[in-house]
């Protein structure tokens, strides 16, 4: 299941890029900046700025889950029910996730194929965990790369390898999460230990494939010396990898908790300044540059700390 295609980015690989976000993921980062990713199954976003007040969701809705307000009471949303979407012609209610078929979404992503010619991009797989999606990944990834379309992927590494093993040959390049070193505060924060996904790495760069590792620098999970330094020496002994990626937390998807019904844990948590990203690539680099490799941050699409 799709949730979004995104076009013209020009941030999750080379050139200009198609993303492609699957919906689901096994992970629960109260940072996480797309809730719609979460859940393998449909959703209904919410938006009561937009509602006009004509009644059809409420007469519709089978749960009688919607009431005079127009607002969704969810505890009596009937699961995977789509009929107030269906409905709203003022998109007040939209769905979130749609089925593609391989022909399908390749169709999508072949759109733009002109522009991954000239600019040198191609397609992003991102999510969501499209890992997870192992088969159906593998099937589009060799259908893209027949069509001399570059795949890129965007992970969080918990999946089973054997899962995805066969995606692999059909993947240029990789950008892969580790958020915490430590395997309990991993856990802790995510729901989930970082052993699979540290694992994943090794194998797939073991592999051959082209590795970036990613941590979004969260205060009071992600941002300690400790945490970046751990990560650094771990990242210093991967063969296809030589950038580190240090992403700066943001609350732009704060929003998008609310039109999902859900509360968003982290608000009013500030972002990390530029010194202190810095601070925290300096402490990487200590580490990497010994080994040929780097840390940075982007800042005004140009890479800073190196």
């Amino acid at each position: 299941m799709i949730f979004n295609v995104q076009k013209c980015s020009i941030h999750d690989g080379c050139g200009i890029r198609t993303l492609v976000f699957f919906k689901g993921c096994p992970l629960r980062c109260p940072w996480c900046a797309n809730p719609e990713s979460q859940s393998y199954h449909h959703e209904i976003t919410e938006y009561p700025s937009k509602c006009i007040g004509c009644g059809l969701c409420m007469e519709r809705c089978p749960g009688q889950a919607i009431g005079e307000d127009g607002r969704i009471d969810r505890s009596f949303c009937p699961d995977e029910c789509t009929e107030c979407t269906d409905i709203c012609y003022a998109e007040a209610k939209k769905q979130v996730g749609k089925e593609y078929t391989i022909d399908e979404l390749f169709e999508e992503i072949n759109k733009d194929k002109i522009f991954y010619d000239i600019k040198g991009g191609g397609v992003t797989f991102s999510g969501g965990e499209p890992l997870t999606y192992g088969a159906y990944l593998e099937q589009i990834a060799r259908k893209c790369r027949e069509n001399r379309i570059d795949v890129c992927i965007e992970s969080c590494g918990y999946s089973p390898f054997d899962s995805f093993k066969e995606a692999l040959p059909y993947i240029n390049s990789m950008f892969m999460d580790i958020k915490i070193i430590d395997p309990q505060k991993h856990e802790e924060a995510t729901g989930r230990s970082n052993q699979l996904i540290l694992d994943n790495i090794r194998r797939i760069s073991e592999y051959g494939v082209p590795l970036t590792i990613r941590t979004p620098i969260v205060p009071g999970y992600t941002d300690t010396e400790e945490n970046i330094r751990g990560i650094a020496e771990f990242v210093s002994g991967l063969d296809t990898v030589t950038e580190y990626e240090l992403l700066r937390y943001h609350n732009f998807g704060e929003s998008k908790y609310a039109a999902l019904g859900k509360t968003y844990d982290l608000k009013g948590v500030e972002l990390p300044s530029d010194e202190e990203m810095l601070e925290l690539t300096g402490i990487a680099n200590t580490v990497l540059n010994k080994h040929g490799k780097y840390s940075f941050f982007m800042k005004d699409n140009k890479k800073e700390g190196i």
